[in-house]
């Protein structure tokens, strides 16, 4: 087994399937468009390759790209006050095989019949539909085979007006299955045999006979020639899911070795899901409560030697109701085997038909917020565990490991019982014990991958221009990739999608503003920055939690730039002159931080001032700001990043996160 965070074919961030893709129309790229007038739209262009591109030469005909989902653009079909459609007129055929991806998102329909996509289907003519059934809240799959047509009004698709869904359908020959967000429904009989026509593909209105408008938004629509495999249809669900911010139940890693050993996100339950982590080189962030990956048991009862793998960060020590023991990955319960943290140290056990609980501790402390491979052996003989490619512990044991016929997991032992609070960003299974020469290679050749992430622990505000997961390109709202998840809204801020992506603020009225959140109480902090400042003598804020002087904050105040704490906290302002370590019309990376004792300011990873002080910050706020304060001091200039954290960064820490983020800002 093998699975890999950062490997699209195991946890996509672009489309993981292109083998047979026949049509591809993706709302969120900008690049695909052309457009009559503002936002409304002529062409939306093929991304498949095949260049069957949606057109619409009647103005009166065009819809508009101007809604947003998830920070990413779709495209609206008006059926109310207009009756926009496309058509891809090119001989588009659609074959016996087909798999069918439309992320959608229906206003209050119009019309009895609303087609979301038609292959010119009609009574005595080969085609096929997918349209809003008549007077039910719901869509259906139909097609004809030339001289008869199949109309399977019972196909359960389902949906809210106003809400974004993903809507899906595999046909295999004479069996169609649908799927509402990633969850099949009951297969359907429909014709095998379908002879297509190639006159194209309607959007938004029956091609064949006229009208049957859609009323609504279309963001992404996917058709291949063929009926993909299930496990390629939970990549491309998760693919989707992920990017257009559908909780779908079969959100999915898949096992890279190719035995199907595919792990189901919280084992289809929305709440119990890791969430991805962009910052952490494509990994997966377990909440320490409830989440968790669920494995598949087809290749993991490993009788006789083993080899359990994993690249591994613990954020907190704990878990579960603060127990000492987390779990990384386990196979059964009772357990088979479990690669674990037990009080700072990993443990691997393996329950064996001579010993029922062996453990080889790795005597290595690991601490916080580090990145360790771990890796546990069994050969018959002798248990072993390696961190970062060196042996720590080898214990002898015999027997034969008990095999079971029990759930695997990754981030708990049990349901909701020793839980992972970090990430994990691969986990291999071997049906061998690898070697200790090939254990130091898999470490030397992804140790890598794993250098040069941010800080996470104690992170409570974390947002990025440049992470399509934080800002999709479009809309109001600025997405808070930290756990503390908290959205801001966006006031007159300009996005750059050019790299390096920021926000550009005029300095009178342009702001982020977000609502209130305990999670930035803390008495001690650390503000941190990416500041492209048009000018150095201005007064302009970066960050202000709550109303102004109420609590803590950064800004430039002309000719210095000040960390400001209010409460019973000593030296309220700490300040250094800006144009002295400073530079205007260039990226300066600013962190300020308070521990209790001193309050150090630092530019680009070195510190640059440190004061004494000391005492009680306040707690409580009402919203929190970005580029100005609650009545003035806008900012003038870009802010690619911006964070929080409610702990005291170290000098040390400071220039992790200044050397992992630098390269994107050309330093």
């Amino acid at each position: 087994m093998c699975l890999d965070a950062s490997q699209n074919k195991s946890y996509p961030t672009d489309l993981p399937v292109k083998n047979g893709l026949l049509v591809w129309l993706d709302a969120a790229d900008d690049t695909t468009f052309s457009y009559s007038s503002g936002t409304i739209v002529s062409q939306w262009r093929d991304k498949s390759g095949n260049n069957f591109h949606a057109n619409q030469s009647t103005t009166a005909n065009q819809p508009s790209r101007s809604s947003v989902m998830n920070s990413r653009k779709g495209v609206f079909f008006n059926a109310s006050t207009r009756l926009d459609y496309m058509l891809i007129s090119s001989g588009i055929s659609v074959p016996t095989d087909a798999s069918i991806f439309i992320i959608y998102k229906p206003a209050t329909q119009v019309y009895n019949y609303a087609v979301l996509i038609d292959n010119y289907h009609g009574s005595g003519n080969a085609g096929f539909v997918i349209q809003r059934v008549n007077n039910l809240s719901q869509f259906y799959y139909a097609n004809g085979n030339g001289s008869s047509f199949v109309d399977a009004s019972a196909s359960p698709w389902t949906y809210t007006d106003n809400v974004i869904q993903l809507l899906s359908l595999n046909k295999s020959g004479a069996n169609a299955t649908p799927y509402i967000s990633g969850t099949a429904q009951t297969t359907r009989t429909v014709y095998a045999n379908t002879a297509q026509v190639t006159t194209g593909l309607a959007i938004g209105y029956w091609g064949f006979g006229g009208g049957r408008y859609y009323n609504g938004d279309m963001c992404e629509i996917l058709i291949f020639n063929r009926a993909l495999s299930s496990t390629e249809m939970k990549q491309v669900h998760t693919y989707l899911g992920q990017k257009w911010g559908i909780s779908n139940t079969d959100r999915s890693i898949i096992d890279l070795a190719g035995n199907d050993d595919n792990g189901l996100f919280g084992n289809g339950t929305v709440a119990n899901m890791p969430s991805y982590d962009f910052y952490n080189k494509g990994t997966l962030r377990f909440d320490g409560a409830n989440d968790y990956v669920f494995l598949s048991n087809s290749q993991l009862n490993i009788s006789s030697a083993i080899t359990v793998e994993a690249w591994v960060k613990y954020n907190a020590q704990g878990g579960y109701n603060a127990r000492s023991y987390s779990v990384i990955t386990c196979k059964g319960y009772p357990w088979t085997w479990l690669l674990e943290d037990q009080s700072g140290q990993f443990n691997f056990r393996i329950s064996t038909s001579v010993n029922s609980d062996s453990n080889v501790n790795s005597s290595y402390s690991h601490g916080l917020n580090t990145w360790n491979h771990v890796v546990g052996t069994y050969d018959g003989t002798s248990q072993k565990i390696y961190v970062d490619g060196v042996l720590r512990n080898t214990v002898s044991l015999t027997g034969t490991i008990n095999t079971s016929s029990n759930d695997a997991l990754v981030g708990l032992y049990n349901y909701g019982d020793y839980c992972l609070t970090g990430n994990v960003g691969a986990v291999r299974v071997y049906n061998k014990a690898l070697s200790a020469t090939e254990i130091l290679q898999n470490y030397e050749a992804q140790k890598s991958k794993f250098a040069n992430t941010i800080v996470q622990q104690g992170l409570v505000l974390n947002l990025d221009a440049g992470n399509p997961y934080s800002y999709g390109g479009a809309g109001t709202t600025f997405y808070d990739v930290s756990p503390t998840a908290l959205s801001w809204t966006i006031n007159n801020a300009t996005y750059n999608s050019s790299d390096p992506k920021y926000f550009s603020y005029n300095g009178s009225n342009s702001w982020l503003q977000s609502s209130t959140s305990a999670a930035y109480d803390s008495q001690t902090i650390t503000m941190e920055c990416w500041c492209y400042p048009n000018s150095l003598s201005q007064n302009g804020f970066l960050f202000e939690k709550g109303q102004v002087n109420t609590q803590y904050s950064m800004f430039f105040e002309n000719p210095n730039f000040v960390f400001r704490t209010m409460g019973s906290v000593s030296n309220q302002s700490a300040y250094f002159t800006a144009s002295t370590y400073l530079i205007v019309s260039v990226w300066n990376h600013i962190v300020c931080t308070y521990n209790g004792s001193s309050k150090i300011m630092y530019v680009n990873g070195i510190q640059v001032q440190s004061v004494a002080a000391s005492g009680a910050l306040p707690t409580g706020q009402t919203d929190q700001y970005i580029g100005r304060h609650s009545s003035g001091y806008f900012f003038n200039g870009r802010i690619g990043e911006s964070r929080v954290y409610n702990i005291a960064l170290s000098a040390a820490q400071v220039l992790q996160n200044y050397n992992a983020t630098k390269g994107r800002f050309g330093l």
